[in-house]
């Protein structure tokens, strides 16, 4: 083997998003939509990139964004890269999730306490009994934003699992239910997982985008272009007042991670 780890992943992280490392900001924004990062891009002016990833570089506000993908093994190996920067300072991740907690409405932000390890991905990185927690000095930050907006944040556990299409599983569907969770999405639990093994100050603010467990609740392609329309602006506003806020407050969040991890 001719590269070491480090200068591999490096290369790897330059080939998925054709961006040069230096270009990267400190503060990343990571989400699975196409959709926000032109959004992003339209906001911020900033420079776009596309190789497997698509990524816009905003240095006037020192925040990259990035588009990885759907499922756990591509949020496993953007945050893994991720952490190979060597100027990265925190991640914020802008998803979508299933609300399965009848009292949640489409369009409620959910900051994520801790996920279950449904999926298969994170057992690569965390022995079975670890829990997958984000970086609580950076989730206060993201519930500050949601506040800011005049949205009421929920908190509590998700469920990430690598299944898809498993609304119609009655078995499964009972076993959400009886366990209180409060959402279901296919990446977060593998992303707080590799943040923790490599250290990367993580955090996120998950849309409810459909109620799958409700009557005609389940997402169709009318409600998916819908929810951009409505929501997609708010979503990103949250997110780049909390990137604002974790800049100008740095300092204090730093010396809060030396703790968590």
């Amino acid at each position: 083997m001719g590269l070491k780890e480090h200068e591999y992943i490096r290369q790897t992280l330059e080939r998925y998003t054709d961006c040069p490392l230096g270009q990267f900001c400190d503060f990343l924004l990571i989400t699975n939509f196409k959709q926000y990062v032109k959004a992003f891009e339209s906001r911020t002016h900033g420079e776009y990139h596309e190789g497997n990833f698509m990524l816009v570089n905003a240095p006037d506000i020192n925040c990259t964004m990035i588009e990885f993908g759907i499922g756990s093994p591509q949020a496993a190996l953007v945050v893994n890269c991720l952490a190979f920067l060597d100027n990265l300072k925190a991640v914020v991740m802008l998803g979508m999730c299933g609300g399965i907690e009848d009292t949640l409405e489409i369009g409620d932000l959910i900051i994520p306490t801790a996920a279950i390890r449904g999926e298969g991905t994170s057992r690569h990185y965390l022995p079975s009994e670890f829990p997958a927690i984000p970086a609580s000095s950076v989730n206060m930050f993201c519930i500050g934003a949601v506040k800011k907006t005049g949205f009421t944040p929920r908190c509590g556990i998700i469920y990430t699992t690598d299944r898809r299409l498993w609304e119609f599983d009655s078995t499964f569907v009972g076993y959400l239910r009886k366990q209180r969770i409060l959402a279901i999405d296919m990446e977060l639990a593998t992303l707080f997982s590799v943040a923790y093994t490599y250290e990367v100050p993580v955090g996120s603010v998950m849309l409810v985008s459909d109620m799958p467990l409700q009557r005609r609740g389940i997402k169709d392609k009318k409600l998916h272009n819908e929810i951009f329309t409505r929501y997609m602006d708010i979503h990103l506003d949250i997110a780049l007042d909390a990137v604002e806020h974790l800049k100008s407050s740095w300092g204090q969040v730093e010396k809060k991670l030396d703790s968590e991890w």
